[in-house]
């Protein structure tokens, strides 16, 4: 059974024994708001945030380094493949961004593994920007992506991007997750709710429990 905006606003002034009254206006009105929010927040940031991934590609065009990806929805790129030569393209900054005097560092005596990898520094050689091969890409905007250097051929491009979320306004809108995030919803609600009405130590509870729902976790 599909969640909707009702549904998640029903269970949650269950839970809280019909904590939004006289003077927060309409329950369903104050609710929407709050559900919208933790909705968001979960399609970005929990188990479910799969569901809000999706892929477009495009072909570049010889001596052309810039295009306007055709998603109108896009929150930000997650990763850019070069499908023609089977090559995964870098955000520009691992080319460019200097690295720290941490990540310089050798390891110690006794040390194991190097501070590099502990630090997230690139596994590969940077690429040559002279190559006139794709190896990076910059997101620019709301549609733009550039490409490093530019490409000398028609090469096909996938792009992997985050979505932004359609904001829930109506008691009969559907939530984009599924019935089994339900808990989830309704624990992070109610943290909001109960913040509205200055109960900390139940909402401090029940954003523990939201935290940990939004990893997997289970709670039986």
């Amino acid at each position: 059974m599909a969640l909707t905006v009702q549904s998640i606003a029903t269970d949650s002034n269950f839970d809280v024994r019909q904590a939004i009254g006289t003077g927060a206006g309409t329950p369903i009105t104050v609710m929407a708001g709050f559900i919208d929010r933790i909705h968001k927040d979960a399609l970005h940031s929990s188990v479910y945030s799969y569901l809000n991934i999706a892929t477009t590609s495009f072909n570049t065009t010889p001596g052309t380094n810039s295009y306007t990806l055709t998603p109108t929805n896009i929150r930000r790129v997650l990763g850019v493949f070069d499908f023609t030569k089977n090559r995964i393209l870098f955000p520009i900054e691992r080319a460019t961004s200097p690295v720290s005097q941490v990540e310089k560092q050798e390891p110690g005596a006794g040390q194991q593994g190097s501070p590099a990898q502990q630090f997230g520094v690139p596994a590969m050689e940077p690429l040559s920007l002279q190559t006139g091969q794709p190896g990076y890409f910059r997101h620019i905007g709301a549609q733009q992506l550039n490409l490093y250097p530019t490409p000398l051929q028609v090469l096909q491009i996938n792009v992997s991007y985050e979505q932004q979320v359609v904001t829930l306004v109506n008691p009969t809108d559907v939530l984009i997750v599924p019935e089994d995030a339900r808990d989830m919803i309704v624990a992070g609600v109610n943290y909001l709710v109960n913040l509205l009405v200055k109960r900390m130590d139940e909402a401090q509870v029940w954003a523990q429990i939201y935290e940990r729902l939004k990893k997997g976790d289970s709670l039986v």
